[in-house]
């Protein structure tokens, strides 16, 4: 790291699991992780004021800026499968989209593109998902995504 680099990383104060720590500032979620000592079967999230979803941090090593006081909190993910491919999902919903996006991250998409999203739990619980709706997620739920071009 250059001397300008490490002039513009400042300490900043953070909360992480009800604990404090200092923290470079910009910083990696990778670093994130490592700091709190986040097991490997945990998210970590940053807590936004108001009604909107905390922001999720994902382990890598993409620029996280902080500000003081900033607080994040680890939690478990929950396996689920997409198209038989196990995926550790971090939130406690997934919408058609969401799903759709695991199953064909590079689409297609656009035009006559559709897909049929079906789900089942493991207590036998099944369902499917139209654009816009969402269902909670369990413990190994599977979801079945299919292209189902329009005619």
């Amino acid at each position: 790291m250059s001397e300008a680099e490490a002039e513009n990383k400042h300490l900043v104060r953070i909360h992480l699991d009800r604990q404090t720590f200092e923290s470079p500032n910009p910083t990696t979620g990778a670093a994130l992780y490592e700091l709190g000592d986040v097991g490997p079967h945990k998210k970590l999230f940053r807590e936004v004021e108001g009604n909107h979803d905390d922001e999720f941090i994902p382990r890598e090593d993409e620029q996280v800026h902080l500000k003081e006081d900033d607080h994040f909190y680890s939690q478990k993910a929950t396996t689920i499968f997409v198209n038989g491919t196990p995926e550790a999902w971090p939130h406690r919903k997934i919408s058609y989209e969401q799903a759709v996006k695991l199953a064909f991250p590079h689409g297609p998409t656009g035009g006559n593109i559709r897909y049929s999203v079906s789900w089942t739990k493991p207590d036998g619980q099944e369902g499917s998902l139209r654009q816009g709706q969402s269902v909670a997620v369990v413990e190994e739920m599977m979801f079945d995504v299919r292209n189902t071009d329009k005619s």
